[in-house]
């Protein structure tokens, strides 16, 4: 397509029958300025003694424009020795007594317009590639540079426009009707799309990497070189880190995320899909992985307006996007290609690559239909030991469900030959085993991957997930109660990531902080009393923190109890401090807290 392109535009500009003015119409990301670069500013050089690029991108002016045609034409082109001789002609005497040097740069700086106009009317035997015309500051002055092109090429000797646009953005159509003859429309086929990245990226890409990208460009319909590009710049680093990983099945792991990278970018930029929304699509076909979206998924709802079938139209190019045949994405690997945060260092677990040997990851990331049937029955036997199985240890509540699901979607897709009542029985049994599945702390990655379950597997996760919430939330806190007392500086991560307006002090004996501050370093004392004095200072922390308010209290009190009797030390100054620049400040923030509002 792009030969075929750059030999129909050389031979309508070289028609005698009509200007030498030509346009190249494409949309944002289709190759204009690529293969502008690359292939026709190469054969127009072929042609004429110069041909130029020129973006119009914050030109402000037409004198701008025309500053640049002069510049080129003849400050950075190989003829510009042998130009300084015209250029003395032209200007007269503004050159005497400065040399050719002088009269160059008094003519880069500044030139009259007559001046100017002269050294226009004397280009010859050059060809201009115009880009970027729609991102102009006005209709009006593009109009005003399509007239210059037009006039330098009807007018002087031998002298040939291209100009690169997106037509869509052009707001007045009839300029251009007015200045061309012929256009051209630039559209890349995946192959070539294809073909920029592997020549760009070849050292990063594999036979089963180049396939991947390959299929999700063909299947997406992907024409626009940037957003591959951006693609690719989001799975370059993503593939470093895989390879320094032991565990991961790094042949399988590196096509997934390319596909998925892929996926995720065309979405957003091409469709503008939001982190949320590519989430929830993503989710919505962790149970239905086998349907693609179409008018029957759902009920029919009338469309009224224009408004309503666009929307319509963009969701469902969304999904269509997000529908992925090697697994889920997860947020964290959304999050990561939207440059909403940078990559996570628990990778394996954020992006869900599958482990090496553990053919039920593949089974946990719905990445099973490359596998062979021998690796597939495997996976399935791995997958029902991990539901059904028992086992000295619990198994972790999250991956448990997740099994769960993609199991129940194998057999209601008729993948493997089970009952799906008898299966949900055993399931069932698994779940009021106390002791079968061992509470976590629930993780926004693990939740949105568990939306959109079977029915059946939905009403046991709801079934379960308020004891494990429960349980989880002692754990953590006994976790935490036991970093706070043996360090401050430990804890105070977890305290000021999870705690900033949830109470936790409450947990905790004021006598046993006590006795904890005796092996505190000294540093962690104030450092806790300085974390005690602001986090009151709100005056609705009533709302929040109430549940601490006793524990400040005692704790001021038994410290103003015991610290007087304490040798002189700097363990007794610390606490001194404690009391009297934070904890006093602390409790009369929580009294000024506990006035608003009294009856």
């Amino acid at each position: 397509m792009s030969k075929n392109v750059t030999k129909q535009i050389i031979d309508n500009l070289n028609e005698d029958s009509f200007p030498a003015i030509q346009l190249l119409s494409g949309k944002w990301g289709c190759g204009k300025t690529y293969l502008a670069k690359r292939s026709i500013v190469p054969m127009l050089e072929d042609k004429y003694d110069q041909a130029h690029y020129i973006s119009l991108y914050g030109v402000s002016s037409l004198d701008d424009f025309r500053d640049k045609l002069v510049s080129l034409s003849y400050f950075n082109s190989k003829n510009s020795i042998n130009n300084s001789s015209m250029i003395k002609n032209v200007i007269g005497n503004v050159a005497k007594g400065f040399g050719d040097r002088g009269a160059t740069l008094a003519l880069a700086n500044s030139l009259a317009q007559p001046i100017k106009q002269k050294l226009l009317s004397k280009i010859s035997n050059c060809a201009f590639v115009i880009d970027d015309l729609e991102r102009v500051s006005s209709k009006t002055l593009a109009s005003e540079v399509l007239g210059e092109c037009l006039n330098l090429v009807e007018n002087n000797i031998n002298v040939a426009m291209l100009v690169l646009a997106n037509e869509e953005h052009i707001e007045d159509k009839s300029i251009l009707e007015k200045t061309f003859n012929n256009k051209v429309i630039l559209t890349s086929s995946p192959d070539e799309i294809f073909g920029v990245i592997r020549n760009k990226y070849d050292r990063h890409l594999d036979d089963a990497t180049s396939a991947s990208a390959k299929e999700v460009i063909s299947r997406l319909k992907i024409s626009n070189y940037r957003i591959v590009l951006r693609a690719m710049q989001r799975f370059v680093p993503i593939k470093a880190q895989i390879e320094i990983l032991h565990d991961v099945d790094k042949k399988s792991a590196l096509s997934n995320v390319i596909n998925q990278v892929f996926a995720i970018t065309y979405a957003h930029y091409e469709y503008g899909a939001s982190f949320d929304e590519i989430c929830q699509e993503s989710t919505r076909h962790s149970s239905d992985k086998d349907k693609m979206f179409d008018s029957e998924d759902g009920p029919k709802k009338a469309v009224e307006s224009a408004e309503e079938r666009l929307a319509c139209l963009r969701l469902e190019n969304i999904r269509r996007c997000i529908q992925n045949p090697t697994g889920n994405v997860t947020p964290a690997l959304v999050s990561y290609c939207l440059n909403i945060t940078t990559m996570p260092d628990e990778l394996t677990k954020d992006f869900n690559l599958p482990i090496q040997g553990k053919l039920l990851d593949r089974i946990k990331s719905f990445s099973f239909y490359d596998l062979t049937d021998e690796q597939f029955e495997e996976a399935v036997k791995e997958t029902k030991e991990f539901l059904f199985g028992s086992t000295v240890e619990p198994k972790h509540f999250y991956d448990w469900f997740t099994a769960l699901n993609a199991y129940i979607f194998l057999i209601k897709n008729k993948y493997i030959q089970e009952n799906i009542n008898v299966e949900y029985e055993r399931a069932k049994a698994m779940v009021e085993n106390s002791k079968a599945l061992k509470p976590v702390s629930p993780h926004r990655y693990q939740e949105m991957s568990l939306q959109n379950m079977h029915p059946l597997v939905d009403e046991l996760y709801h079934f379960a997930k308020p004891l494990n919430d429960k349980l989880s939330i002692g754990i953590k806190q006994s976790e935490l109660q036991k970093q706070f007392l043996a360090c401050w500086s430990t804890a105070s991560s977890e305290i000021y990531q999870n705690y900033d307006m949830k109470p936790f002090l409450h947990l905790f004996d004021a006598k046993e902080v006590y006795q904890a501050f005796e092996s505190w370093k000294l540093l962690d004392i104030i450092v806790f009393g300085q974390f005690i004095e602001s986090r009151y200072t709100v005056s609705n922390i009533r709302e929040y923190l109430q549940d601490e308010f006793k524990f400040v209290r005692q704790l001021k009190e038994h410290l103003e109890l015991k610290v007087p009797s304490m040798s002189a030390s700097r363990l007794k100054g610390s606490l001194n401090l404690l009391i009297e620049d934070y904890l006093d400040k602390g409790v009369k923030f929580i009294e000024k807290a506990e006035s608003y509002n009294r009856d």
